[in-house]
């Protein structure tokens, strides 16, 4: 049996928009029937996932988000069945990344469900696929949420920056203990741990990480005013560190950050509010 998992709310409530080409798709491999649609807002997708038997596959069509959801109900534990993930979703960071430029349509997704690390903040522990994002990105994600609540849109995330940068975003003082080297910085925009490449819908902060390595790439920029940022975060952004002493790149398997003044977290996307900090291990 095939099954069809899909998030009406993925790809900004276009989710069950593009779901026939998955069906066609699907259907090629049902000689006894019509693959199964599952709304992984209404059912336990993980569960679901879990007990299926090696010779069913799961088909899951949404973005970055999803995926998050999905990979914090599994918590380590890999599906016997082949799961795939066909692109429909907003940033697709994870797809951009596995996929690495090929002009594919879906990837599978067992392998990179294993050893995923997780985040500690708040007393609470979460899985992550791509980046535990703290600063900058978080703030834009926390805004962005907002005022997908507040309008009922979709919202500009380029405008938002640009918001942050020029005026509602204050740097922070940080100390970031790696492994156990610690490093203290100030007027830090970004401080994150990336278990993939990119961040923030393609943005590649991270361009050395190995998603498959036992480590994850922890990023700091620091030490910019508004000026500095204005031009040098671009440049960061595209995968251009040589030559920005602002920003340090360092690779181990435990992270922690503190903070002295809240900044907004976020985990693949989904915002977690103001922290004092976090721990990512792998």
């Amino acid at each position: 049996m095939v099954y069809i998992l899909f998030n009406p709310s993925a790809n900004n409530g276009k989710g069950s928009q593009g779901l026939d080409a998955v069906i066609a798709d699907a259907g090629k491999r049902c000689p006894n029937g019509s693959p199964e649609l599952v709304d992984v807002t209404r059912q336990d997708a993980a569960a679901l996932l879990l007990g299926l038997r090696q010779d069913d596959e799961a088909i899951v069509c949404g973005g970055d988000g999803t995926l998050h959801y999905l990979v914090n109900g599994l918590d380590g534990a890999v599906p016997a069945a082949p799961v795939y993930v066909w692109r429909m979703g907003t940033g697709n960071d994870f797809l951009r990344d596995v996929l690495d430029g090929k002009d594919a349509q879906m990837v599978r997704l067992n392998e990179y469900v294993k050893n995923l690390p997780s985040c500690e903040v708040n007393g609470q522990r979460r899985r992550f696929l791509n980046n535990a994002s703290l600063g900058l990105d978080g703030q834009v994600c926390e805004l962005g949420e907002q005022e997908k609540a507040r309008l009922g849109r979709p919202v500009n995330y380029i405008r938002l920056t640009l918001r942050l940068l020029f005026r509602d975003f204050h740097p922070f003082s940080a100390t970031v203990t790696v492994d156990g080297e610690s490093r203290s910085y100030e007027r830090v925009w970004v401080a994150s741990a990336f278990n993939g490449r990119f961040v923030g819908g393609g943005q590649k902060l991270a361009p050395d990480q190995d998603r498959l390595s036992d480590k994850l790439c922890c990023v700091v920029l620091h030490s910019m005013g508004r000026v500095g940022a204005l031009f040098k975060l671009p440049k960061a952004l595209a995968g251009k560190h040589t030559g920005i002493p602002q920003c340090d790149v360092r690779f181990g398997r435990d992270i922690a950050v503190t903070v002295d003044a809240p900044a907004s977290l976020n985990l693949d996307g989904e915002p977690l509010g103001r922290v004092s900090g976090y721990r990512a291990v792998k």
